[in-house]
């Protein structure tokens, strides 16, 4: 593949992975500076989100859902445990398993995560343009899907866990808003 003349002009590396390194820790270091006065990490948030959105479910299949380790679920669930926004229930068919609930503030919060998502990725989608933004989130939850095994030995499918917002949220939020007082027809 040879490079176009606008990725060598470009001050970073032409590799993809370099570039998917670089907007990631840039969206991150954003989204956690949206999360500041919540005193929430992005793990967390996500976390928080997810048991918000699927109560009852263990560490196991929530790591499995976030496409993670069960280990990286277990310190953020321990610290929102401490902070009373999620509970553990003892499972009466399952000592072992620990299936994770929301509380009341842990829902009221969770709803204020959502809200910053969806303004967080109506920004995305207003910085690259409706179809440029479609393209790329389309692409993504494809490459994503083909590097996750589908299925673990005798376990269920696996279902990636995309978590930033409700799309058609962003759209009718896009349409009411137009970026030139027009309608965008792409997004309507």
């Amino acid at each position: 593949m040879t490079a176009t003349p606008a990725a060598d002009k470009s001050p970073f590396p032409a590799g993809l992975g370099f570039l998917f390194g670089v907007a990631h820790r840039e969206r991150r270091r954003d989204w956690e500076a949206r999360l500041a006065d919540l005193s929430l990490t992005a793990p967390q948030a996500a976390l928080l989100r997810l048991v918000t959105s699927n109560p009852g479910r263990g560490i196991r299949g929530l790591a499995r859902q976030l496409a993670t380790d069960p280990m990286n679920i277990v310190r953020p669930a321990d610290s929102l445990a401490e902070r009373q926004l999620i509970e553990t229930r003892v499972d009466p068919a399952d000592a072992s398993r620990r299936p994770l609930y929301p509380t009341v503030a842990g829902q009221s919060i969770a709803a204020v995560i959502i809200n910053r998502a969806a303004e967080d990725e109506e920004q995305v989608a207003s910085q690259l343009g409706p179809d440029a933004y479609a393209a790329l989130l389309d692409g993504l939850t494809r490459l994503a899907q083909t590097h996750r095994p589908l299925q673990e030995p005798g376990g269920p499918p696996h279902r990636l866990a995309l978590l930033p917002v409700d799309h058609r949220r962003v759209r009718r939020r896009r349409c009411r808003s137009g970026s030139s007082g027009q309608r965008p027809s792409a997004w309507c």
